[in-house]
């Protein structure tokens, strides 16, 4: 019984030396399946990340690409030699400036164009995969919606009556399409003082064709306080001061209140040289006075306006500040261009005659001198007193004060 017991321990060693041997192998064989996961999975890994730094490189490629595209793309759409930085539509003044409303400038950080099926889109911010919901076509160059000659209106609306018509304009009396992006940014400066029924009269006009033109506009009245000798080429050169505090405008759009367009072809974009764009008013039957008019109603880029150093602020009552611009524009280089006299055509409302604004009796001698001053006076020597801004729903009203003897006193320090 004991060699029975013996035998059955040795045969029970033996089989578990064999399971052991088995599992010993068993063991050694799922280390090496383990191993060769193990490097297989470091390999997927390693493609992966391989992967995703290509992805990010050709991502990171594109949108650079994009980005000089649009710098490229902003000098063939714009007459300027470089475009400033895309804004939105948002209002803004600084701080500090008196106001019915505060507003600050909300600035764009990156716009980008693509182009798809031969529609060039311009696409907002720092959108990596940018989406159609991101993008609108650009304006066309000339817009579809121009009807050409047109009916002018003597009518003066309530602007409440203004409002219920147009409401699809901005506070402040900024405008832009919806449905694609403006290739120009445009701000209308109107000088002023008691004019309110002819103001009415503008309004009325001027938003559906500025409308219809498909520009990103705002309408600027700067309106001189008291009764003081007006100084209209002083409040053009304020407007261009205080419309670019609030907007990165491209050219200006210099206009009588008086005026009213009988052409929507007559765009009031920016153009390539300095622009005189009412050459046919009916008060002078549709004829140009003389050839170096330059009053009425004109248009100069940024830069332009910045290289002629703006009007001259000396004059005082009526005359002579418009001739003395068109010789800014000659001694700075520039050309004045004019459309067509059958497309700058104007209608001018009637008024009677304004207090304040008598002939100028010097403006003659001021001519002759022009050349000594023009750069010393004009926005490099603008001195006022900002007393009001208002962004009333159909323009933007800024009212200041001009001191007659402070300005002259320091024109003749200059």
């Amino acid at each position: 019984m004991t060699e029975n017991l013996e035998k059955n321990l040795q045969k029970s060693n033996i089989i578990n030396e064999s399971n052991l041997n088995g599992m010993g192998d068993a063991n050694e064989r799922y280390c090496a399946k383990g191993s060769v996961f193990k490097s297989l999975f470091l390999v997927l890994l390693f493609l992966i990340t391989i992967q995703i730094a290509f992805n990010l490189s050709i991502q990171q490629a594109a949108f650079t690409f994009m980005s000089k595209w649009v710098q490229v793309s902003e000098q063939l759409y714009s007459s300027s030699s470089r475009l400033a930085q895309l804004q939105s539509s948002t209002l803004g003044i600084p701080k500090g400036t008196p106001s019915a409303v505060s507003f600050q400038i909300e600035q764009s950080t990156q716009s980008v164009i693509k182009s798809d099926n031969n529609v060039t889109y311009v696409c907002s911010k720092n959108v990596m995969n940018v989406t159609s919901e991101d993008c609108l076509p650009l304006c066309p160059v000339t817009s579809d919606k121009l009807v050409g000659a047109l009916a002018t209106y003597s009518d003066s609306p309530t602007y409440s009556d203004l409002d219920r018509l147009y409401p699809w304009v901005q506070d402040g009396g900024r405008g832009k399409p919806s449905y694609c992006y403006p290739r120009h940014r445009v701000a209308i400066i109107i000088p002023y003082r008691n004019r309110d029924s002819q103001l009415r009269t503008f309004l009325y006009n001027m938003h559906p064709i500025l409308h219809r033109q498909e520009l990103d506009y705002g309408i600027y009245v700067v309106e001189q306080n008291g009764s003081s000798k007006f100084n209209r080429a002083m409040l053009m050169n304020i407007g261009y001061a205080e419309a670019m505090k609030i907007y990165d405008y491209q050219c200006f759009v210099f206009h009588d209140v008086d005026l009213i367009p009988e052409n929507d072809k007559n765009i009031y974009n920016c153009p390539k040289q300095p622009r005189h764009m009412s050459v046919a008013i009916d008060k002078f039957k549709y004829r140009l006075p003389y050839n170096a008019i330059f009053g009425g109603v004109s248009s100069l880029t940024k830069e332009q306006f910045q290289k002629v150093n703006g009007f001259p602020n000396r004059y005082f009552g009526w005359g002579g500040e418009d001739d003395d611009m068109w010789n800014r524009i000659h001694n700075a280089g520039y050309k004045v261009t004019r459309y067509a006299m059958e497309i700058a055509r104007y209608k001018m409302i009637k008024h009677g005659t304004e207090t304040g604004n008598k002939a100028n009796p010097g403006r003659f001698k001021m001519l002759k001198e022009s050349k000594k001053y023009f750069k010393t006076d004009g926005i490099n020597s603008l001195k006022y007193k900002v007393l009001k801004i208002d962004f009333n729903h159909l323009y933007t009203r800024v009212v200041v004060d001009i001191d007659e003897k402070e300005v002259m006193a320091g024109l003749k320090r200059s």
